[in-house]
């Protein structure tokens, strides 16, 4: 949970496609110098996010087929219609890098983003319903049991330890991002990212609630289809409207978190990390921003041509 998000609205694309978090967690925030790889990546990124979920799920061999039909769609789909958005986003922030940023430009990359967020949940939610009813209650337990891993993982790398071990873990988490971004970090912009991580509000108590909230949400959503499924009352050609209303439900809540205590910590935590963004930046040195206008036109290029071979 770094306690800033590097001055790269392509971190925001991360998000852009939930079915899409591995691939593009892996194309976006790994550091590379070969526009190739990149390219690569992005291309077989239906695989790469099958594997993931294969992962959670382990898909029997009839389901195979469907899963990836529906992943090189959604492929398709976030390359002609998010990928142009990105890119403008990188483009407008090309010429912001030399000079110094207020919270409000900052702050409007996440507003865009979040903007896009009814289209994405609208275009996943067909996707998922085709394959939501394929899932057996061996798989849905498989996949809680993953969840209670991976939490398991979290914890120990964010709850262990004193608190003074947590800030520390916090910094060094928001060094790796600047190092990433800028190059060198000076002690006093060290200490500068010490200060933003001790007044950014973070909870790990609260995080692991909100990551809690939305698997649940998972789990429930798909054991209704399942039930349904059981019941005769979905088509076995096809999921039908009810299957899609439930997955779109189910999105719609994951984004929306109903508990006012965990959406307020959610809305401040946004608010201070694009803030924090602008604080640190406008401390870099010319040197500094120079990097970072390098890396964030190196990302501008790979999308280029990946948007050639529309």
């Amino acid at each position: 949970m770094p306690i800033i998000k590097p001055l790269n609205p392509l971190k925001y694309a991360q998000l852009v496609n939930y079915a899409f978090k591995a691939a593009l967690a892996l194309i976006l925030s790994v550091s590379l110098s070969s526009c190739s790889i990149l390219e690569t990546l992005y291309e077989n990124s239906p695989q790469l996010v099958f594997w993931w979920l294969d992962g959670y799920l382990d898909f029997k061999s009839e389901q195979v087929p469907r899963v990836k039909e529906e992943l090189r769609a959604l492929q398709k789909w976030h390359r002609e219609t998010q990928l142009p958005q990105v890119l403008s986003w990188v483009q407008e922030l090309l010429p912001m890098t030399p000079l110094d940023l207020t919270s409000e430009q900052t702050c409007g990359f996440e507003k865009k983003f979040l903007q896009t967020l009814p289209e994405t949940i609208a275009r996943l939610a067909p996707s998922i319903a085709k394959i939501a009813p394929s899932l057996n209650a061996e798989q849905l337990k498989a996949l809680q049991s993953n969840f209670e891993l991976k939490n398991k993982d979290w914890s120990k790398e964010w709850m262990s330890g004193t608190p003074h071990e947590q800030l520390d873990h916090l910094t060094e988490k928001g060094l790796e991002q600047a190092k990433d971004m800028y190059g060198r970090v000076t002690n006093a912009q060290k200490l500068e990212l010490r200060n933003l991580a001790q007044r950014s509000g973070f909870d790990p108590a609260k995080s692991m609630g909100i990551k809690l909230y939305r698997q649940e949400e998972t789990l429930k959503a798909l054991e209704k289809i399942r039930l349904l499924k059981l019941k005769g009352d979905l088509s076995p050609e096809g999921p039908g409207k009810e299957t899609e209303r439930i997955v779109l439900d189910w999105l719609n809540n994951a984004y929306h978190i109903k508990d006012p205590e965990l959406l307020r910590y959610s809305e401040q935590r946004l608010q201070f990390n694009c803030e924090a963004v602008a604080l640190f930046h406008n401390k870099t040195t010319p040197e500094q921003r120079v990097k970072a206008r390098n890396k964030i036109g190196f990302y501008e290029s790979v999308m280029l041509k990946l948007l050639k071979n529309i």
